[in-house]
């Protein structure tokens, strides 16, 4: 029998060592799988609700958008191809576990599991075609803190359309669009914000071969944008601003073009005699300014205003065309002859008598007398008109570079002092 003393002494010991143990088991921490599996727990949690429904205020969600690569840039299509690494940040309160006892200070998800958290709906408002990267697995992050933020990355290839002004092309430059809007959720539920620093960041190996994107001047806004129907969405904006490299078109379009005019002007030294030679010189630089006026047409878009390019190749094929109808002219001046024909007479009047042979006689004389005088002076006529011919290839010798240099200088100053594009503008 124990005693009462005994008793005692074993109750405090039980009570002891209960608090004992459960003051270790409330220290134990717990695990990220453990954490994890409290929070998405589909009894506490519902991913397809947002998660300041029953609140006053939206949820606000704050992106950053990370330029990686910009390629295939159209005219023709009025589009743009953009690589980018997309990142948002909002609160879910209902992933809060700071009051946990864990040493964790983030839980990081998968792309299965990703998809059992809440996510705003925004879509890119002039994205033609876009995918997501999935090679080897889904390019997706997510990231939640101890308070309840959310971070989550993608990464993403989008096709965007922009509208160009090519007034000034290929002098010209672009501001294209990218737009995030949400879908389904009003501003009542959802409010976009751009990153206070580095909204949009573009990363320093970016290059592109006929465009340079201007860091300095991408322009930032977040508007509202109302629908009659549906009510208002919250929308962000940033304009990228492309300028274009004239190199290529200097070498494929500017010296091409230069040297087909100097060559119709070889025609100028050419003898006005050879006419084979001047002709095929001209048809050929006049078809061969054709084909490559029509070839950088097939490039571009069927605007209704007249672009630079459009300019330069008018006055190219101009110089070239005038260049062979001054050969048509000089031609004609070569071989202009005399109006004044000349008729002898190879019969005798049927009435003349005896004395016809001496009349006859006196004709032939005077006959041969007009036909000298005629023939001097057609000889002199076609003297002067073969001047006429050399006087104006010597002329067109200098008037035609010297004309085609102040067209050159005019161009390119109108040209290299192309005003960029407003915001707005496109």
């Amino acid at each position: 029998m124990l005693t009462n003393m005994e008793i005692y002494t074993l109750l405090v010991y039980l009570v002891f060592s209960v608090v004992i143990l459960s003051s270790r088991i409330g220290c134990e921490e717990l695990t990220r799988r453990q954490i994890t599996s409290y929070l998405l727990n589909t009894s506490r949690y519902d991913s397809n609700i947002v998660p300041d429904f029953d609140e006053e205020h939206p949820t606000n969600v704050t992106i950053q958008i990370t330029v990686h690569d910009m390629h295939s840039i159209s005219e023709a299509n009025m589009e743009y191809s953009i690589e980018v690494f997309l990142r948002l940040w909002w609160r879910d309160p209902r992933l809060d576990f700071h009051g946990n006892t864990t040493s964790v200070t983030k839980l990081e998800l998968d792309s299965k599991n990703a998809d059992n958290v809440w996510q705003p709906d925004i879509f890119f408002r002039n994205e033609k075609r876009a995918y997501v990267h999935n090679v080897m697995a889904t390019n997706k992050l997510m990231h939640i803190l101890t308070n309840g933020t959310v971070v989550y990355g993608i990464r993403l290839s989008l096709s965007l359309s922009c509208t160009m002004l090519l007034q000034y092309y290929p002098f010209d430059s672009q501001r294209c669009p990218l737009t995030i809007q949400s879908f389904g959720y009003t501003k009542d539920n959802i409010d976009l914000h751009w990153r206070d620093t580095n909204p949009i960041i573009i990363e320093e190996h970016l290059e592109m071969p006929q465009f340079m994107l201007q860091e300095d001047e991408i322009v930032i806004s977040d508007y509202e944008s109302p629908y009659s129907d549906t009510g208002t969405f919250s929308t962000l904006t940033a304009e990228l601003v492309l300028t274009r490299k004239a190199g290529f078109h200097f070498l494929q379009v500017f010296v091409p073009s230069i040297l087909l005019v100097v060559l119709s002007w070889v025609s100028f030294w050419v003898d006005p005699n050879a006419v084979p030679a001047r002709v095929s010189l001209g048809v050929t630089c006049v078809l061969t300014m054709t084909t490559q006026s029509s070839g950088i047409r097939q490039s571009l878009p069927p605007v209704s205003y007249v672009k630079a390019i459009d300019v330069w190749m008018f006055v190219c094929l101009l110089f070239v065309f005038a260049a062979l109808l001054e050969f048509a002219y000089v031609n004609v001046r070569q071989r202009k002859k005399s109006k004044m024909a000349v008729k002898p007479d190879d019969k005798t009047d049927g009435n003349d008598t005896g004395s016809g042979r001496t009349k006859e006689n006196d004709g032939t004389e005077k006959n041969s007398t007009l036909i000298e005088c005629l023939t001097k002076a057609f000889s002199r006529t076609k003297a002067d008109e073969q001047m006429v011919a050399k006087r104006t290839d010597t002329i067109s010798r200098v008037l035609f570079p010297l004309s085609f240099v102040l067209f050159l200088i005019i161009f390119f100053c109108v040209c290299g002092l192309a005003p960029h594009p407003e915001p707005g503008d496109n």
